[in-house]
């Protein structure tokens, strides 16, 4: 008889608490609260299945954790879940195989020694004789006198300003001297450079072009109180130690539906609070600021409206909703 198990058990039944009940608040299914309170633990898939699963019903039940723990590495260690791999001997004679012939490898490998004696020979011989040749120097080719550049054709006077009219330059001359004297068409000067943005925030003071500080100020003013007023972001990473289906709804409007396979991780971003669904409840977790959430349900057995919020610590905390 487990020791454990009739602890965990005798706690529960004080309490006059029923499995049904303990199912409904702690998210266990029934088949692993009797497995633990059997000390069935090598029935479960995992040693980490195992710790979780006890943490979570000691917590439940209000029980020391150290004497739990204790209890646990008394009747349940890590090597328990370790797979040990069978050899199978077949009982079958081997069967002699019968010699073969000898294959003729002499017939093969003096005749290709012999070609490759003669290639290399041939080679050898091919340079020393190409080596021993003597160089005949080409002919020098008759010096060439170089021929007189050609003349240099006359170059074109441009005339493409010959074309205006003496009248019209005369005249275009007067109004611009007449412009100057009176200050028309000129641009009074500008303090500074207007900033992008600001071009539409001039005024025009004692003739010269001024930056709007009012108008300006204005801006900013709106621009502080834009950000202040934008919700904060939050960001929770969900992870998964095997296959599960998940559905996630943030308060964002952003929605997830998709099959989660072993060591898949998606981050999820939200203002205030998010609601989780997953098929495989223990092999999901959540994770916040550093800190992990798991054991969110029994393995195999679907978790539905998990509702995740931050508390005042900056920590995740989850409720379940319809």
């Amino acid at each position: 008889m487990s020791r454990l198990g009739t602890f965990l058990k005798e706690a529960r039944e004080a309490q006059g608490l029923s499995i049904e009940k303990v199912t409904q608040e702690t998210r266990l299914s029934e088949d692993i609260v009797k497995q633990l309170e059997e000390g069935g633990f090598a029935a479960l898939p995992s040693y980490n299945h195992v710790k979780n699963f006890v943490k979570n019903y000691a917590e439940y039940l209000g029980l020391d954790i150290e004497e739990v723990n204790a209890m646990l590495a008394e009747e349940c260690t890590r090597s328990d879940f370790t797979r040990d791999t069978a050899i199978v001997f077949s009982n079958e004679p081997l069967q002699e195989i019968a010699a073969s012939e000898p294959v003729p490898v002499m017939k093969y490998i003096i005749p290709a020694v012999v070609i490759i004696l003669v290639i290399f020979a041939g080679t050898k011989l091919f340079f020393a004789l190409k080596g021993n040749n003597k160089v005949e120097t080409a002919p020098v080719a008759e010096q060439v006198q170089p021929q007189a550049p050609a003349p240099a054709a006359p170059q074109q006077e441009d005339t493409t300003f010959n074309t205006v009219d003496p009248k019209t330059v005369e005249k275009t001359i007067e109004e611009v001297t007449a412009a100057e004297q009176t200050g028309e068409g000129t641009t009074p000067a500008a303090e500074g450079e207007a900033k992008p943005g600001e071009a539409d925030k001039m005024v025009v003071q004692d003739g010269v072009i001024r930056p709007d500080k009012t108008a300006i100020e204005a801006d900013k003013l709106k621009e502080e109180k834009d950000k202040k007023a934008l919700p904060t972001g939050n960001v929770a990473i969900l992870n998964f130690a095997d296959v599960c289906w998940v559905h996630v709804k943030s308060d964002t409007g952003e929605e997830l539906d998709f099959i989660a396979s072993r060591g898949n991780k998606r981050e999820i971003a939200f203002k205030k609070y998010f609601v989780l669904d997953v098929g495989n409840a223990a092999v999901a977790s959540v994770t916040f600021n550093g800190k992990v959430i798991s054991g969110l349900g029994g393995y195999k057995q679907p978790a539905k409206g998990l509702k995740f919020e931050p508390n005042e610590t900056g920590s995740l905390k989850y409720s379940i909703v319809k």
